[in-house]
């Protein structure tokens, strides 16, 4: 061998040894009492002679495993739901492996606390991997979860995965003279009485499921506790397999028996088929739901957490294989549109899942309504779920699982406090708009959840019920009930949605020549550039820079005591920023401009808020298909990030875009938030500085926030005193009906199209390459703090509003045009009513505003 290929060589081994590829090092336990327990244990484990320590390694959360955290969610994982996996290096030497193989005298044993408190957790071993069967995910047993732990008074406990008497009788006493009493152990026995577990070389795996901390903090302490993890080799010769334990009986005679609503169950969908029809428009004809059937035969359990939970899904054939399919789509020829659900079979002595798959169409028109019993609020279950699930086929084997998780679905902490639950599921986001609470909730099924054309199933879980510690009987649940709405063969009815009775009075209009130009001052993730690619197809108006250069040359240097480093940085983007894309503060471009066609558009606070958030956190977790797509924009938030850094002040912190938000509003006080001068601040009234903020009096512009200058909280009379200084204001709430106004102010006329009786204005929607969160989708304590930062906007929002309907109003008037009867008013009802003091009834928006 040549010297530069055993230098090679050696280096290479090096670099693995020193990167934790080879021989990985396992850190230490955070919890003292956890690390002096795992400490004495090796200790006996050193001195016994029939037992050693194999390798060492942790539990460990999946997200958190180098490599293995590329499968993570992919094999039915519930969404929003933590999982951890006793990882061991792979062969003993390699990367840690939530997977690992386990000879019949060995045993893996795991060191612990108990979870901080959560409302269910569980551990689960499966016979994960078996080469002849390939992926099987099947359970050997009941789990271990919070309402049957072993544990000492302290929380401790250890957990024993073994198939063999001998070496569970040894384990049991180190752990003992280790600290860890008898009756905070507990035991995962591997089953020797099915055949192939130890002749196959199967891979095992023990999951622990943690669901919904009470204390978010805590939780994460949890995650990143490492504790320890030990596969034990045994060398005292004896098999004697230990006995394999029956699943327990679910039945109890104290369970909740669901099955007296069933009447109010059928009626309650009754109801809900017809608000939904209300709700849309639709003629629904008579409709036959699918009724979810359980899932497993009596004695069998299933992936996963099927010993902690009961599983539905329906027309599962017992003696084939191959899933029959439903036919949804109304022709036989098609084999696309099918429901799918989960179901156990057993085979050769171990319990698959299977699946029926469906495809949710994406053209839009598609509607899925699942209705259920709320399990947790009668008592039933700790919780239950619904998931969406994923597939490349149409049909799907029972013995061969081919599905994967989303990061769709819901639980009953999403539920109302109702008995019986529906919600939807669809493709197009104006159908959840539509259905309001005609429905429980509203999910929007995206390529990102479900590829255009893919199959998908929803899989309704119940999880332990708190009688006995087990998944629910069956027997004694109301499964879930799935209506597929095929929306374009329902006929529309024509009855146009009735205007509020209170409207704000018409207002008169500058109308304009049709010459002169429009001097547009842009509040960022307004709409801005959607205004721009629809004008630049219009003969009229013109959309004119002229004034946004003239401020932005004119913008003399800020009067402020902030670091020269983050002045000057701030002043070079704001003059950018204001002479490419009309980013200025307004008052500059109403100075500049001083007469004329001036206009600006607002938005709602709550969808203003995440919008900005969503374009900067993708500004600061760049993918290469968004660089690629947009390499100016690129730059030009690099751009702002470096004066980011000059004024040590960001705007986004977290990978996960949910994360990121709530991390903000949990702490906005943290250091780099608290700076002299915020750039992007955009939970403070962003609009509403937009609209008072003045180079002229010192401001860095519309993208900072000097505090220096008494611009924390914008003031709501500035903002309102520089609205009414604009000719035309839109709102992008209402952007058809804005952009109607803003062509009749243009040159007199009105667009055909903007008339209810014809179709609607087709419009460009520019994105920037994001997709902003929905305020639907956050908890009512997040949408409060945004209330919070953002009561001015609120206000200056409302005012807008109420102008743009009184100048529609006037234009009717003028034209005889009908242009209020087609707004949304249901859905801009929804998306607003949170904005105080503007609409006078909570529940409905027929009632009107309040003026």
């Amino acid at each position: 061998m040549k010297t530069s290929t055993a230098g090679a060589i050696l280096a290479a081994f090096a670099a693995s040894l020193y990167g934790g590829v080879l021989f990985p090092r396992t850190p230490s336990p955070a919890d003292p009492e956890v690390s002096e327990i795992s400490r004495r244990f090796r200790d006996e484990m050193a001195t016994s002679r029939n037992l050693s320590i194999s390798c060492e390694g942790q539990l460990v959360r999946d997200r958190d495993t180098f490599f293995w955290s590329l499968f993570t969610d992919k094999f039915g994982s519930n969404p929003n739901t933590p999982y951890m996996w006793n990882a061991l290096p792979a062969f003993g030497f390699l990367l840690p492996s939530p997977m690992w193989n386990l000879r019949h005298e060995d045993a893996v044993v795991l060191i612990a606390r108990r979870p901080p408190e959560v409302e269910y957790f569980s551990f689960t071993t499966f016979a994960l991997w078996i080469p002849r069967r390939g992926l099987q995910f099947s359970s050997l047993g009941d789990s271990v979860n919070n309402l049957n732990i072993r544990e000492t008074a302290e929380g401790l406990f250890a957990h024993v995965v073994t198939a063999n008497q001998k070496t569970w009788k040894l384990v049991q006493s180190a752990l003992v003279s280790s600290g860890v009493p008898t009756n905070a152990i507990n035991l995962a026995v591997v089953p020797s009485d099915i055949g192939g577990l130890f002749d196959d070389w199967t891979h095992f795996e023990t999951v622990l499921r943690l669901f919904r901390f009470a204390n978010q903090s805590e939780g994460d302490a949890y995650l990143h506790s490492h504790h320890p993890v030990y596969y034990i080799k045994a060398s005292h010769g004896e098999s004697f397999p230990l006995p394999t334990p029956a699943y327990k009986e679910r039945h109890h005679m104290k369970n909740v028996r669901e099955t007296i609503l069933q009447a109010d169950f059928e009626a309650h969908n009754l109801k809900v088929l017809k608000k939904v029809g209300v709700a849309l428009a639709r003629a629904l004809p008579p409709l036959q739901p699918i009724r979810l059937a359980p899932l497993m035969q009596q004695g069998t359990q299933c992936l996963g957490d099927c010993p902690d939970a009961a599983y539905f899904g329906p027309n599962i054939l017992e003696h084939s294989d191959v899933i029959d399919m439903l036919n949804m789509s109304g022709d036989a020829a098609l084999p696309a549109n099918y429901i799918s659900f989960c179901q156990c079979a057993v085979v050769g002595g171990f319990a698959f899942l299977a699946f029926l798959v469906y495809v949710l169409n994406s053209d839009g028109d598609e509607l899925h309504l699942v209705s259920m019993v709320n399990h947790r609020l009668l008592n039933a279950s700790i919780y239950g779920s619904v998931a969406v699930l994923k597939s490349k086929a149409a049909t799907l084997s029972k013995t061969h699982m081919s599905i994967r998780a989303t990061s769709l679905g819901v639980t009953s902490f999403d539920f109302p406090k109702d008995q019986f639950v529906t919600w939807a599921f669809t493709r197009n986001p104006d159908i959840c708009e539509q259905l309001g609470q005609a429905v429980s909730g509203c999910s929007v099924v995206e390529d990102s959840h479900v590829e255009s054309g893919g199959y998908l199933t929803y899989c309704e879980r119940v999880y332990l019920n708190p009688l006995t510690g087990t998944g629910p009987d069956w027997s004694d649940l109301i499964s879930a009930w799935l209506y597929r709405l095929k929306l374009d063969a329902m006929p529309v009815l024509q009855e146009m949605a009735s205007l509020p009775r209170s409207l704000p009075q018409a207002q008169s209009v500058r109308i304009f020549n049709g010459s002169v130009p429009l001097h547009f001052a842009h509040v960022l993730k307004t709409g801005g550039e959607s205004l721009e690619l629809h004008l630049a197809k219009q003969p009229t108006p013109h959309l004119s820079y002229a004034p946004c250069r003239a401020a932005s040359l004119a913008q003399a240097w800020p009067k402020t005591t902030a670091p020269q480093s983050c002045v000057a940085a701030s002043r070079a983007v704001s003059l950018a920023l204001c002479a490419a894309n009309c980013e200025c503060c307004a008052d500059d471009v109403l100075e500049a401009a001083h007469s004329g066609f001036r206009g600006t558009i607002l938005r709602s606070p709550r969808a203003h808020v995440l919008s900005l958030l969503s374009h900067c956190h993708a500004a600061h977790h760049n993918t290469w298909q968004r660089i690629l797509g947009d390499f100016p924009q690129y730059v030009a938030e690099g751009i702002l990030r470096l004066t980011e850094a000059a004024c040590d002040s960001h705007c986004s912190f977290e990978p996960d875009l949910l994360e990121d938000l709530r991390s903000q509003l949990e702490y906005p006080s943290r250091p780099n938030r608290t700076g002299q001068v915020q750039v992007i601040p955009y939970f403070l009234n962003w609009q509403a500085h937009a609209l008072t903020c003045s180079s002229s009096q010192g401001s860095l512009g519309q993208h900072f926030r000097d505090l220096s200058l008494n611009e924390s909280v914008p003031s709501l009379d500035a903002a309102l005193a520089t609205l009414q200084r604009f000719e035309w204001v839109g709102l992008t709430d209402l952007f058809e009906h804005s952009i109607c106004l803003l062509h009749f102010q243009a040159n007199g006329s009105l667009p055909a199209s903007c008339d209810c009786s014809s179709s609607s204005l087709k419009l460009p929607k520019y994105t920037h390459g994001n997709k902003a969160l929905s305020p639907d989708h956050l908890q009512p304590d997040m949408l409060a703090r945004i209330d919070a930062f953002t009561a001015v906007d609120a206000q200056l929002f409302a005012e807008a509003l109420r102008l743009l309907l009184g100048r529609l109003r006037h234009v009717e008037e003028i034209t005889g045009a009908s242009l209020l009867r087609c707004i949304p008013w249901r859905r801009l009802w929804r998306r607003t009513r949170y904005v105080p003091g503007l609409w006078l009834d909570s529940d409905s928006y027929e009632d009107g505003f309040r003026m």
